[in-house]
């Protein structure tokens, strides 16, 4: 409940924030801006920019306290057999005691410019211990994830957005035992639910934290690097002939 109240303090002090912003430059946009005609003719969220950006991007993310690191889940994923053989009856359920943490590193695609799609791989890894006759047995788990989610910006200007993010993905888990030197692993199916995100930043280069529950992690800090700068003549260093949509912020 705590850190459900900071999230929602995080939030409205946020929005506070971009309301503000919205007051002096007036270029602030959510899902229910309206279109206007820009002098060309064209359909656009603002007027477009003299220094213009790509809507393809790159992300980095490290997450912390991923739903994988809970003895809750990884334990009914893995419940510890000895020689997995199915004779055994099952011993002490195995305790996660330390997390490495997640990484990420994915393609973030701007479809409209309050919504987005971004596609990360995800990388975590736990230590712990197995209990196993009266002695303790190591156990180490890995996970990867392709998680692609949706993100929806409800207030975005030139420097500031405030998000919500959701997915759903698949992967692959692994979990190695001591006691007999054996490894198993098991397709899993992965989710990642953020409803508070903050990004900041200008240009090229961004900033962004936000808290959820899933296979990122409670609380995901990390950076965006768009690619390419979208040229006054409408195509970005690569050649491509952009639309409308591109030319904003």
């Amino acid at each position: 409940m705590k850190c459900r109240g900071m999230l929602l303090a995080l939030a409205v002090a946020v929005l506070s924030a971009a309301g503000g912003v919205h007051a002096r430059e007036g270029r602030t946009i959510t899902p229910f801006t309206p279109r206007v005609k820009d002098s060309t003719g064209r359909k656009v969220y603002v007027q477009p920019q003299k220094v213009l950006r790509s809507k393809i991007a790159v992300t980095f993310g490290y997450g912390y306290s991923p739903v994988t690191s809970y003895d809750s889940y990884a334990n009914k994923r893995f419940p510890f057999r000895y020689n997995n053989a199915a004779h055994d009856i099952p011993t002490e359920p195995g305790h996660v005691e330390h997390c490495f943490g997640t990484v990420s590193f994915g393609i973030n695609y701007e479809i409209t410019p309050w919504l987005e799609l971004n596609i990360p791989f995800v990388y975590s890894r736990n230590t712990g211990r197995q209990p196993f006759r009266d002695h303790r047995s190591d156990q180490n788990d890995d996970w990867f994830t392709l998680l692609p989610n949706l993100r929806i910006n409800w207030v975005r200007n030139n420097w500031l957005s405030v998000y919500t993010r959701a997915g759903i993905g698949f992967g692959f888990g692994t979990r190695w035992v001591s006691a007999d030197q054996d490894q198993s692993g098991k397709a899993i199916f992965g989710y990642q639910i953020s409803p508070a995100g903050v990004e900041m930043g200008k240009g090229n280069f961004c900033f962004f934290v936000e808290g959820g529950y899933g296979f990122t992690g409670a609380v995901t800090a990390g950076i965006k690097l768009k690619v390419g700068k979208v040229l006054e003549n409408g195509r970005v260093s690569t050649g491509r002939k952009v639309n409308w949509y591109d030319k904003y912020f």
